[in-house]
């Protein structure tokens, strides 16, 4: 054992790697038995060893400045030698130092600090002159010789009780050696002997060593001998540093020896030399980064079916939605689910019945009769029901009525009765494998009814009740609500019913009055977690759980949890908890959010975020640790438990209720140690991490006062409690970067070049873009350790790897706001923006792969410019366009998900107004996305520079003069009516908007294409239409809401305005010349023609005609003939086409089959109220959803049938089909309702009950890409010019006005007379110039052959009124929404590919303008295997 623990062997085994320190586990594994004894040996002369483990422990060697070698401080003694000494045993709840001070009436040693510059490594047994044992005379404490094998466990022990730190110097070592020797010393000088030190560290007795080595010494004469002795301070001597503090101040009484009259200077704290940045180079090669998408499609369906719902439920979850009070004749008005103890659920359901109150002074009303709540538990002790009635308050006691007791209830109290549950029998249906219903299985179950009675004099509102067993040694109440009373309470009842079971559970805990801390909030979280998310949920959607709902949830619990991380949410209520308990809950909830990480793929991005609201946690001891250690601290410092003193009232704190405030408070006391004492500096910490006066004092236990200076042991406080944040950063923080890495590396992580770069690196230092390269790749080597496949790998392992990525995520963003301040040049911010989009895609596991697809196209691009390919800056817009695209869906996904959450808890639970209502902003803004976010926006002007593009896309031209008004949304104000001109800036166009009465400009930072319904509606109406690219030139137009503004385009594509008097608009708008405002409204309207049914409900393409179709199929007939007579070019291919006529849908509802329907609709008509954009939206919702329950007539389906079979349309083949048939044509004769049709019609006085609908039915073309050609240029009104956009995959990306651009080309057409003899379709030399190219984030494809059905009404392409795109086409088998990739499309990336499609594209639109007279048409298309197939065309207007 010797050799085993010398000072050089114990710091091998304090700094050696785990796997390095196998050979010395066996030594250490005696070192912890032998501690273990320390607390229960009791020394001789009845001192308990406990107290020599609180040796008074000095100051620490001071950091030597740079210039100077490493020295080491020591201490001998000087003084004069004291007379007399008493002889009673030391208190055993004292320090040496302090029972040495109690022992001595006067004159204690005074130490002095000096300095060696060559400390050893190893030091030896003191040699002193005349050493003495065993009754021999000693002048000097040093003459006292330990064996080296009791020196070298007490060093051990003194280690752990340090708290095990990992990076001590070989002077803090040498120190604690020395320390640990005189710790034994001392006790050899109260009279233990050395066999009494053996037997304490479970050693073998040597015999000759059990009595007193110095019987009957003066013991302080011995220790102030030090003056004449006058050794010199060296670790072969009793070096030690002990502060004058220890000595003098040590218990806070003041001492009974007199102070020093030297005082001893101060240390001084020199901060460490930061480590040397250096450089970073990354060695990893391009990654695939499709590897890092997750297609939920993958994981197939196997969660979603209800045999693994039902399994996964409890027999009261599944008793109370399939048990028999489901089937009760009373109305449910509310039931929820309790748990009881550990196994048992206890389920709540309150009726009531209803009748007519005939006599009620305001006519018939329903009245409450009666009301009832049944109990019912699977407990399997017997129950008692210990309960009282409320009448005017929710928490009211009052004694039951005898009426409404049940058998056998008893009256315990003045207030309460309690009743026994009854025994009995629960059935419920057991599914097979087959999924078929097995025998009922049945279970023990207790349960009880109480009748209430109803509205009247009698009334009463609820009840209170607690549960207990039959001996009542067990009482329960709700968990839920801080072990509040249950209550059963009817006069909030109907509003619960309708809120959110998991939000009412949340609130209820958070806002109640009962006892709450983290530790109960943690444990809540864990259960709800686990009911509600992942493997284990029992969430059901219409009986079946989906993905949905559970994100939902997770996102609801994630508010809740950040609110609480925020310190929005109280940390302690009237409950005390120890610091094991809660590191322990902390533990259990991490682990329960990293198995619903490993287990549930679709719920990765929010388990991320959910354990970054959460420290790690432990299993006990190390929270145990950060009670233990501050007393450690403040024994070995000899700071006495005093009351009004700083670190007493923090102690308390701590012992009383630790939580993560205490890492602000010890940064902060850090922060005024290392300014010499500065309070100022204490207090900037706090304020900057939230930690105000006011919540320091509002603790249970208060911190009141300020530190106090201890200036003369400021180094050991600051090695100490250096220490001790990293005990305390373990428990409360997860994304600590270094606790981190020691965490992960315990798990066998490696911490490799690029993860070191980022550690060294993270507070400054070196590049911020290779700081960033450097976070990207240590975030690809988490991934690799384990999070790419999380379900195959070690629980514990991937819980680390997730807080160590938290923490590298959280220096990347760090290293972003860094690069934002760097100057780089254009090419380093193009790497900046593909950095900075990795680090998004690593962030976001679940919802990825649009962010990927835009990225693999990016470094594509950055390829194409070193290339040097002239297109490559037009390219990069169009990645940037697509990549901000989908950072705005994230955020709008992040507020849908989170917000309406974070608004029930915020207000129920009285958060500030601006906290809740910026929630969701905040989370945004915090993360990776924002950052993106903040990168693109600095290099877009570089990009449009380089592509020659200015700041804005104009898509409508004209002039407009009016008031400018800022909006959210374009779809927030379509419905309303402007009554002066106005200028909308949009914050967010779709282009499927209507543009509202009065508006004669829109303004957006939206892509918007040129062919959107948005912008055609613009053209029609004069209105200009324009996207800003430059965010600061629109916001400078933003300042002039509510002034009179001119707006129109300038030179070089540019907007212009300035500002105008208000009577200018006004006399403009008088004149006609503002703009759209006098465009808006056609003069008496517009009148349809009231279309009767023509008799049949299909007719053939021979006979489209007007009064019968629409115009699409009018032109489809028209298209046909052209191809049949030569006019249009045979390579031109139309699809079959059959309708369902005009007058279908009134005819059917006149059917007796229908009648109800037709009733209902004739009402909910008349109940369309638009005086606000909400109650537009439901009135009309309504209607659409009365239209979806038609049904068709007897015969109808045959003879769609027949009509589809001569057509040459495959009709659906069984009844399943025909029912998605069916439902497709309701829902485009729904889509007359929608809101944008509502609103265009009503603006431009067309009578919405004269609409009639006609159905073009056609086979869908699995297109390659679909295209929209207008034969005249649009943007410029160039008849000579093709305008045209093109998408992958199905039309309806582009007609139906998903977000992002197309891509656009245009090109010369040849002369109308050369077009009509069909020998040339463009001009001479002329190839199709690609103006822009796709930015769109998703593709439609069908999932096999279908049928559409295209709506074709009687009010499009009307003179003066473009109603085309206002309704739906439907096609009959829903279609596959995936993400587009770009990055190989050979449209997009192959040159003579492009050549060709394009060229045939406007060739065939130039051909159907020359075939239909050379009227400009609006051409809706595809392509398929080269081939060009036109599905409709009309007049462009």
């Amino acid at each position: 054992m010797a050799a085993a623990f010398g000072v050089a062997s114990f710091a091998t085994a304090l700094h050696a790697p785990a796997r390095d320190r196998a050979s010395l586990r066996p030594a250490c594994a005696v070192a912890r038995r032998r501690r273990n004894v320390l607390t229960r040996a009791t020394i001789a002369g009845g001192a308990s060893s406990s107290a020599f483990a609180r040796a008074p422990r000095s100051s620490r060697p001071v950091r030597a400045a740079k210039s100077r070698p490493l020295q080491s401080i020591f201490l001998f003694f000087e003084g004069d030698r004291p007379s007399g000494a008493p002889n009673d045993a030391p208190s055993p709840r004292r320090s040496p130092a302090a029972r040495l001070r109690a022992a001595t009436p006067r004159d204690r040693p005074r130490p002095r600090l000096t300095t060696s510059s060559t400390p050893p490594s190893n030091p030896p047994n003191p040699k002193p002159p005349s050493s003495r044992r065993a009754g021999g005379q000693i002048t000097d404490v040093s003459q006292i010789e330990i064996p080296t094998d009791l020196i070298e466990i007490r060093a051990f022990v003194r280690w752990e009780e340090a708290g095990k730190p990992e990076d001590t110097s070989p002077e803090w070592q040498a120190a604690e050696y020395a320390r640990a020797r005189l710790d034994l010393q001392l006790e050899a000088l109260s009279g233990v002997s050395l066999n009494d030190m053996r037997r304490r560290y479970n050693q073998d007795t040597v015999d000759g060593d059990d009595d007193p080595m110095f019987p009957g010494v003066d013991a302080n004469a011995i220790l102030t001998a030090g003056k004449n002795v006058n050794y010199v301070a060296n670790p072969e001597n009793n070096a030690v540093a002990v502060s004058v503090d220890e000595w003098n101040d040590g218990d806070g009484d003041g001492g009974e020896f007199n102070k020093p009259t030297k005082t001893v200077e101060p240390e001084v704290w020199i901060e460490p030399e930061p480590e040397p940045v250096g450089v970073y180079q990354s060695t990893r090669g391009p990654s695939d980064l499709k590897e890092l998408t997750l297609s939920l499609r993958e994981h197939g369906d196997d969660r979603d079916d209800e045999l693994a719902s039902a399994q996964s439920k409890t027999f009261m979850t599944r008793w109370a939605g399939e048990g028999p009070g489901k089937r009760l004749p009373e109305k449910m008005i509310n039931q929820r689910v309790y748990p009881i103890g550990k196994d048992a659920e206890l389920l709540v359901q309150m009726y009531q019945v209803e009748r007519s109150d005939e006599e009620a002074m305001s006519g018939a009303r329903s009245k409450v009769a009666r009301r009832r709540v049944v109990f019912t538990t699977d407990a399997t002790e017997d129950f008692v029901l210990h309960w009282g009635v409320a009448r005017d308050e929710p928490g009211q006691w009052l004694l039951p009525p005898k009426a409404l007791w049940p058998e056998g209830t008893e009256i315990v109290s003045e207030i309460s009765v309690e009743t026994p549950l009854l025994q009995t029998e629960g059935c419920l249906p057991v599914q097979g494998v087959d999924g078929n219903e097995d025998d009922d299985a049945c279970y023990p179950i207790q349960t009880m009814t109480i009748d209430l009675p109803g509205e009247g004099p009698l009334e009463l509102m609820g009840m209170q009740f607690v549960i207990r067993n039959a001996d009542g040694t067990s009482w329960y109440k709700d968990e839920f609500n801080g072990n509040s009373n249950f209550r059963a309470n009817y006069a909030q009842a109907r509003e619960q019913a309708v809120t959110d079971e998991m939000l009412d559970t949340i609130i209820r805990a958070e806002a109640g009055n009962g006892w709450w801390t983290l530790m109960h909030r943690f444990n809540l979280a864990s259960s709800l977690i686990e009911q509600k998310c992942g493997a284990h949920s029992s969430l059901e959607t219409d009986g079946k759980k989906t993905r949905r709902a559970e994100i939902a949830a997770a996102a609801k619990i994630y508010v809740w949890l950040r609110y609480s991380s925020q310190r929005k949410l109280t940390w302690q209520r009237n409950y005390n908890v120890k610091p094991r308990e809660l590191s322990a809950a902390q533990s259990k909830l991490t682990r329960t959010i990293t198995d619903v990480y490993r287990s549930s793929p679709h719920l990765r991005d929010i388990a991320r975020l959910m354990l970054g609201t959460v420290g790690r946690g432990g299993e006990g001891g190390q929270g145990q640790q950060i009670r233990d250690e501050i007393l450690n601290i403040m024994h070995r410092n000899n700071i006495g438990e005093r009351k009004g003193v700083w670190m007493e009232e923090w102690h308390q704190k701590l012992h009383n209720n630790t939580t993560p405030d205490d890492i602000v408070i010890c940064e902060a006391y850090l922060a005024f140690l290392k300014s010499d004492m500065d309070v100022s500096e204490y207090w900037r910490v706090l304020s900057e991490n939230g930690v105000t006066r006011e919540r320091l004092e509002s603790f249970e236990r208060p911190i009141k006062v300020e530190p106090t200076p201890r200036p003369h042991i400021k180094v050991a406080l600051i090695k100490d409690f250096t220490n001790y944040l990293a005990i305390l950063k373990s428990v409360h923080s997860g994304a600590d970067l270094v606790e981190c890495l020691k965490a992960a590396s315990r798990k066998g992580l490696a911490v490799s070049h690029a993860m070191n770069y980022v550690r060294v690196a993270q507070n400054g230092g070196g590049d911020a873009l290779q700081l960033l390269a450097a976070c990207v790749d240590a975030r690809h080597e988490i991934r690799d350790a384990g999070l790419a496949n999380p379900n195959a790998a070690d629980e514990g392992l991937v819980r680390e790897l997730m807080y160590l990525d938290l923490a590298v995520d959280d220096v990347s963003r760090r290293a972003v706001e860094r690069a934002g301040e760097a100057d780089y040049g254009l090419d380093e911010q193009m790497y900046l923006a593909e950095l900075v989009g990795e680090n998004l895609a690593l962030s976001l596991p679940s919802t990825n792969e649009d962010v990927v697809l835009a990225l693999t196209e990016w470094r594509r691009v950055r390829e194409a410019k070193t290339a040097g390919d002239a297109t490559w800056a037009l390219r990069a817009k169009a990645v940037v366009d697509r990549v901000r695209l989908s950072v705005s869906l994230h955020a709008d996904a992040v507020a849908n998900d989170m917000q309406p959450a974070a608004n029930e808890i915020g207000r129920a639970c009285g958060i500030e107004s601006w906290s809740v209502d910026l929630f969701a902003e905040e989370v945004i803004r915090g993360g990776p996305a924002f950052a993106l976010s903040l990168v693109l926006s600095r290099l877009d002007p570089a990009l449009r520079a380089e592509a020659d593009m200015g700041a804005w896309q104009i898509i409508s031209p004209d002039p407009a003069i009016g008031f400018v008004k800022r909006v959210d949304a374009l779809a927030s104000v379509m419905n309303d009516t402007f009554d002066r001109p106005t200028i909308l800036i949009a914050d967010k166009v779709g282009g499927d908007e209507e543009i509202p009465a009065g508006a004669v400009a829109v303004l957006t930072t939206c892509s918007v294409d040129v062919l959107s319904h948005s912008a055609v509606r613009a053209r029609n109406g004069g209105v200009l239409f324009a996207t800003c690219y430059d965010e600061i030139l629109l916001e400078n137009l933003s300042q002039h809401v509510g002034d009179a503004m001119k707006v129109s385009v300038g030179k070089g594509e540019q907007i212009v305005w300035e500002e105008v008097d208000a009577s200018a608009v006004d006399a403009a708008a008088a004149n006609g010349a503002a703009g759209a405002e006098s465009r808006n409204h056609i003069e008496g309207g517009l009148r349809l023609d009231n279309i009767p049914f023509c008799g049949k409900y299909t007719v053939p393409l021979s006979e489209f005609k007007q009064g019968v179709v629409g115009a699409k199929a009018r032109n489809t007939r028209a298209l046909n003939e052209s191809l049949g007579g030569g006019k249009i070019p045979k390579w031109i291919r139309l699809p079959k086409s059959m309708v369902v006529p005009f007058g279908t849908l009134e005819h059917i509802l006149k059917d007796p089959i229908n009648a109800s329907v037709a009733r209902e609709l004739m009402n909910l008509e008349a109940a369309v109220d638009d005086s606000s954009e909400e109650s537009l939206a439901t009135t009309l919702k309504n209607c659409r959803a009365c239209v979806r329950t038609v049904q068709p007539p007897k015969g109808m389906i045959e003879e769609i049938s027949t009509a589809m079979a001569a057509a040459g349309i495959d009709p659906p083949e069984d009844e399943d089909r025909w029912d998605l048939a069916w439902r497709a044509l309701c829902d485009v004769w729904a889509s007359k309702w929608n809101d944008r049709a509502f609103v265009s019609l009503r603006n431009h006085g067309i009578d919405h009950a004269d609409l009639r609908m006609s159905v073009l039915v056609q086979p869908v073309v699995d297109a390659d890409y679909a295209f929209v050609i207008h034969t005249a240029n649009p943007s410029s009104n160039d008849a000579t010019e093709l305008y045209a956009e093109v998408v992958v995959g199905l039309g309806e990306v582009l007609v139906g006005n998903y977000p992002g651009r197309a891509l656009s080309f245009s090109v010369k057409k040849a002369t109308a007379a050369e077009a009509a003899t069909g020998t040339k379709y463009l001009a001479d030399g002329a190839t199709p110039k690609v103006l822009g190219y796709p930015s769109k984030n998703v593709l439609l494809k069908i999932p096999r052959p279908t049928i559409i059905f295209r709506s074709d009404s009687n009010g499009e392409d009307l003179e003066g009124y473009a109603g085309a795109g206002l309704y739906e086409s439907v096609p009959m088998d829903k279609e596959s929404t995936l993400h587009a990739d770009y990055s190989g499309d050979a449209l997009v990336w192959d040159a003579e590919t492009q050549r060709k499609v394009l060229t045939k594209i406007a060739e065939a639109g130039v051909a159907i303008e020359a075939a239909l007279g050379g009227v400009a048409q609006d051409i809706e298309g595809v392509v398929k295997d080269g081939e060009i197939y036109v599905v409709q065309t009309r007049p462009q207007v």
